[in-house]
């Protein structure tokens, strides 16, 4: 397969009938093959440490197995685009150490969240094929008790001090997340949670995606914290162009459940 680069991935394609598409995203293999009147998908999930830092495509006259995958009957054309979206849930991510934010102290971290990928072909009226996750992530409970609380995805990351410590990840968006601590208790950032549905993902130059700054202010002594969503990236992204808008957004009020507080003073 021909090596991606470091360049946008998601820019549209073009695979004319008897073609198929083979793309290595990560953690996510993909083979959409184009039948006239009708497009044929097969994906395989791997390991996060097996995938690639870089994209990988081809276009080949191979046919997968007539049983294998999806089909589905749609004629609109040959053009086909991979859009990067974020989760359907938010997700918690671990500090890489343990973190102590005391009164009065703010820090800014880097996550990175793994991605779900649309799949779509046409060129007026896009028509979606499947919209799936590119890293299959287990549930996890993010509350104070069983009855209040909401259910999230584990991050399967840790967060970052500086960008130059988070590894390069295709199936991956990055957030910087500013937090301030204004209660009079310190806040013991054992776990965070992200809510990346209220967010956009946005693509870079150089091939990497991201999703507004985040900010989170800690104002009383619990887990609950005063969410402002930046227009745009840091500067840290240069260059970049919205891909995906939220799927849901802000309740009003902007108060989040975001930190899970299992150590209380």
């Amino acid at each position: 397969m021909t090596d991606g680069g470091s360049g946008p991935w998601w820019l549209p394609r073009t695979v004319p009938v008897g073609q198929t598409l083979v793309c290595r995203l990560g953690t996510l293999l993909l083979d959409l093959h184009h039948r006239a009147g009708e497009w044929q998908l097969v994906t395989e999930q791997l390991e996060e440490r097996a995938a690639d830092a870089r994209p990988q495509f081809a276009l080949q006259t191979c046919v997968p197995e007539a049983g294998a995958g999806e089909r589905f009957i749609v004629d609109v054309g040959e053009r086909v685009e991979l859009v990067p979206l974020l989760a359907d849930r938010p997700v918690v991510i671990r500090p890489r150490t343990p973190l102590f934010l005391l009164p009065g102290a703010e820090t800014t971290m880097y996550l990175s969240t793994p991605l779900y990928l649309r799949i779509q072909v046409g060129e007026k009226a896009p028509v979606v094929l499947r919209e799936l996750p590119m890293l299959r992530l287990s549930d996890t409970w993010f509350g104070p008790s069983t009855r209040e609380g909401e259910l999230c995805y584990a991050g399967k990351t840790h967060a970052r001090h500086t960008l130059d410590e988070l590894p390069r990840r295709v199936h991956r968006a990055i957030t910087a997340v500013r937090i301030a601590n204004h209660a009079p208790s310190t806040l013991p950032l054992e776990r965070l949670s992200l809510p990346v549905p209220l967010l956009s993902v946005f693509g870079g130059v150089d091939g990497r995606l991201w999703t507004q700054g985040v900010s989170l202010q800690r104002g009383s002594d619990s887990d609950l914290a005063a969410l402002k969503i930046d227009e745009k990236p840091p500067g840290d992204a240069g260059s970049v162009t919205r891909l995906a808008g939220p799927r849901q957004l802000p309740a009003r009020g902007g108060v989040v459940r975001a930190f899970s507080l299992l150590f209380r003073e």
